[in-house]
């Protein structure tokens, strides 16, 4: 345990999660609940018309941030979907019932967009366990996660993470994501951390190593996917990431 200052992704290193926002089934179901309020989407009309605004939503905030890597709040998407249908379907008969609350619509909406996609979220064995033994040596344990806080929230609660946490960054909370320095450097200013006394560990290069590299933090790849050394090699490369880091394949190594 050679550094005070722990920052740890979320999915694919604490939680092991599968999702599927392209499945056409799910994108059925999801046209069900719009279709509820007025509308007549298909689901392949309502998948399309979901990933152009999210598109455009990126280009707006990158544009608004002069950030490489935005991250949007996808309450928005879900909202223009509704208030836009007549334009994105030519459907000028519909008669579309907006919500009087629209914060808590878009929330409803978002979360539901969530469980219906996922197909099942846990913890990796160990994890509770590790974090609580880095906080009971004195380390600060965060967690810098490319997620939408507005269902990201309720998973870290369902999950229990938040009790084993000093404190969770989420980057639809500011506009950016990894790898992106100014996720991270938010992360370091706000809590006054020493980067040289500090280690980002995450199962991806081109995200969490790559985000460490940029701030020259020291990183951990926590190899969950099952990279080979020549996969991993060929991911450095790629997106350069020109600086050693170790490889461990369970988060308990972090403590032994």
């Amino acid at each position: 345990m050679k550094y005070d200052n722990y920052i740890f992704d979320l999915y694919g290193t604490l939680a092991d999660i599968k999702t599927d926002e392209y499945d056409m089934d799910f994108w059925k179901e999801m046209a069900g609940l719009y279709n509820a309020y007025g509308t007549h989407y298909k689901a392949k009309q309502l998948r399309k018309a979901f990933f152009k605004m999210d598109r455009e939503e990126r280009a707006l905030l990158k544009d608004r941030l002069g950030c490489q890597w935005s991250e949007i709040k996808l309450e928005k998407v879900f909202m223009r979907l509704l208030k836009e249908y007549t334009e994105i379907a030519d459907d000028k008969h519909a008669k579309v019932r907006l919500p009087e609350n629209e914060a808590v619509w878009a929330e409803f909406m978002a979360n539901s967009f969530r469980v219906l996609s996922r197909y099942y979220l846990k913890l990796y064995p160990g994890t509770l366990e590790t974090l609580d033994k880095l906080r009971a040596a004195g380390k600060k344990v965060y967690m810098l996660s490319n997620a939408q806080a507005i269902f990201t929230r309720p998973e870290i609660k369902l999950l229990e993470l938040d009790e084993h946490m000093d404190k969770i960054y989420i980057s639809s909370d500011y506009g950016v994501m990894k790898p992106d320095p100014m996720f991270i450097t938010a992360l370091i200013e706000t809590e006054g951390l020493d980067i040289s006394k500090s280690v980002m560990i995450g199962n991806e290069v081109r995200s969490d190593m790559k985000v460490a590299y940029s701030v020259g933090m020291d990183s951990i790849l926590l190899n969950t996917g099952g990279l080979s050394k020549k996969e991993i090699k060929k991911e450095k490369e790629e997106h350069g990431v020109d600086a050693k880091f170790k490889v461990i394949d369970s988060i308990t190594e972090l403590v032994k």
